[in-house]
């Protein structure tokens, strides 16, 4: 069975068919998305502009230290809510550029960030390798935002 079938299948599924289906769920799952999102993005902002210098006075461990728990419930919401507005079109998105962008991006920004970005704040690092990776992790994210923002446009 091959991608295009698999995504056919999960398109004809009772959760997908009812997601699409309702007059309010897939935008109460997508309005949810979206807060997650701007909960994720504050939380990698904030924390990236302490390393910077900029922003806020507080260390950025400290911060971090803070902040943490918002970043790590944010993606898991958008990881949930983000499976499940594809469920509801898994057919769409598969033809879409713009969704293999942002899938390839994710990876990419959740691989910076927990592998990179949060040990090097935790350790209160603010040379240029983590003034680097501070950088490198705001512009993945704004990259998923931006794919994301895409699929509704392609």
């Amino acid at each position: 069975m091959n991608l295009y079938a698999i995504a056919q299948n999960i398109e004809a599924s009772a959760l997908g068919q009812a997601i699409r289906e309702s007059t309010w769920l897939f935008p109460a799952i997508e309005a949810t998305h979206l807060l997650a999102l701007a909960m994720l993005g504050g939380s990698v902002l904030i924390i990236a502009l302490a390393v910077l210098g900029i922003g806020l006075k507080t260390p950025p461990a400290e911060l971090h230290k803070s902040a943490r728990r918002y970043m790590n419930a944010a993606v898991v919401i958008l990881l949930i809510t983000g499976i499940l507005l594809g469920v509801s079109e898994p057919v769409k998105l598969y033809g879409r550029q713009a969704f293999w962008v942002k899938m390839t991006s994710l990876a990419l920004a959740l691989a910076i960030t927990y592998f990179a970005f949060n040990p090097l704040v935790r350790r209160g690092d603010r040379d240029g390798v983590a003034r680097t990776v501070a950088v490198a992790t705001m512009a993945a994210w704004l990259m998923v935002a931006m794919a994301g923002r895409w699929i509704g446009f392609s």
